[in-house]
C-alpha cells in the first residue's frame, strides 16, 4: 500500500523532534530540521499537490460576513456595521461571549491553564478567552450555513468597503492558494509574495509571526480543522489559527494592508491579567518561542515554494 505523508503529519513529527531536543543547541536543531525537510521534500510535494487539486474542484463562491460584537458594545456596532453592509455580502451578527461574565470555573473548564501559563507567561485573560470562544461561535455559524467562504470581522476595524470588496473577490479567485486569508495583521511578518491581486495588492505568506484577528477570510475546510483541536484553549485565537502546521492549512495575508483596528481601546486588554515570571516559566517560554519561530518559518517557506511551483 502506498503510504501518504501529509504536511500536517510531517510538521507534527518536527514538533515531536523539537520537544525531544530542548537541551540541544538551537542552531543544530534548526539545521537538523532543514536536512529532514530536504530528504522528505518529494513526499511532501505529492501530498501538497493533492490539497491543491481539492480546491480547484469547488464550483460556487458563496460568501457571508460575520460580525463579532459584544451586546454591551453598541457604539462599536454602529461604527463598523455600515461599512460591512456596504460590501454587499449577507451579514450576520455574532453575539460575542463576554469574558467579563465568565467565572473562574468556566475559564478553567475550557482552558489548559498550565500550557497557557508556560507559553505566554501569564494566566488566561477573561477577555482573551471570551474572544476565542466568540470566534469559535462564528466558525460554527459558518459551517451551519451552505456558504463556501466566511469573512469574519471584529467590531473595531475600519476599511474602505469598495476596495475591500474588490480585493476579497480577487483573493477568492486564488482560492486554491490559501485556507485563511487575513486582512488585518499586526507585526511586519517578513511577507513573501505568492502572486499579484487586483488594485496593486499581493497575496503573501509570512515567514515570521503575525497576530490579530480583526478581519479574515476562511474556507470550510479551515473552519472544520480549527474546531477539531479548539479545546482546551492553550493560546489566543490569533496565535491559534496562524499555527497552520498543526492543521495542514495555509495562512496568508494581503499586502499592502487595508483593514486596521481603529475604534478606541481594546475590551480584551482592559481585562485584568496575572503575569507568571518564575525562572522555569521564563525558560519554557523562551524554548516555546524559538520552536514556534522555527516551525513558522519552515512551514510557510515550504507553502510558498510549493504554491509557486503549482501556479
Amino acid at each position: 500500500m502506498k503510504r501518504k505523508v501529509t504536511l500536517g503529519s510531517l510538521m507534527f513529527l518536527f514538533w515531536t523532534l523539537v520537544q525531544l531536543c530542548d537541551t540541544i543547541f538551537f542552531k543544530i536543531l534548526f539545521c537538523s530540521e532543514m536536512i529532514f525537510l530536504f530528504v522528505f521534500s518529494r513526499i511532501f510535494k505529492k501530498s501538497y499537490n493533492a490539497n491543491y487539486r481539492y480546491f480547484q474542484d469547488v464550483d460556487s463562491e458563496k460568501i457571508c460576513a460575520y460580525l463579532i460584537n459584544l451586546d454591551r458594545a453598541g457604539e462599536r456596532l454602529n461604527f463598523v456595521l455600515p461599512s460591512i453592509i456596504a460590501l454587499g455580502f449577507p451579514v450576520k451578527r455574532i453575539s460575542a461571549i463576554d469574558g467579563k461574565f465568565l467565572s473562574q470555573k468556566e475559564i478553567e473548564s475550557v482552558t489548559d491553564v498550565e500550557s497557557y501559563k508556560k507559553f505566554f507567561k501569564m494566566l488566561p485573560e477573561v477577555g482573551t478567552i471570551g474572544c476565542s470562544l466568540s470566534h469559535e461561535k462564528a466558525w460554527l455559524a459558518f459551517l451551519e450555513s451552505d456558504n463556501e467562504f466566511a469573512i469574519i470581522f471584529e467590531d473595531d476595524v475600519q476599511f474602505d468597503p469598495e476596495k475591500l470588496k474588490r480585493t476579497v473577490k480577487s483573493v477568492i479567485e486564488k482560492k486554491d492558494l490559501w485556507d485563511i486569508a487575513s486582512f488585518e495583521i499586526k507585526h511586519r511578518g517578513c511577507p513573501m509574495k505568492i502572486c499579484s491581486l487586483d488594485q496593486q495588492k499581493s497575496l503573501v505568506f509570512y515567514l515570521t509571526n503575525v497576530t490579530h484577528a480583526g478581519c479574515y477570510l476562511i474556507n470550510r475546510r479551515a473552519a472544520e480543522e480549527l474546531l477539531k483541536k479548539f479545546y482546551p484553549i492553550k493560546m489566543p485565537v490569533d496565535h491559534y489559527f496562524s499555527s497552520t502546521w498543526e492543521f495542514d492549512l495555509k495562512f496568508v495575508g494581503i499586502e499592502p494592508r487595508m483593514v486596521f483596528q481603529k475604534f478606541g481601546d481594546s475590551y480584551i486588554k482592559n481585562s485584568s491579567c496575572t503575569n507568571v515570571r518564575t525562572p522555569i516559566t521564563l525558560a519554557v517560554n523562551v524554548i516555546y518561542q524559538i520552536q514556534r519561530a522555527i516551525l513558522y518559518f519552515i512551514y510557510n517557506f515550504l507553502c510558498l515554494y510549493f504554491n509557486k511551483r503549482n501556479m
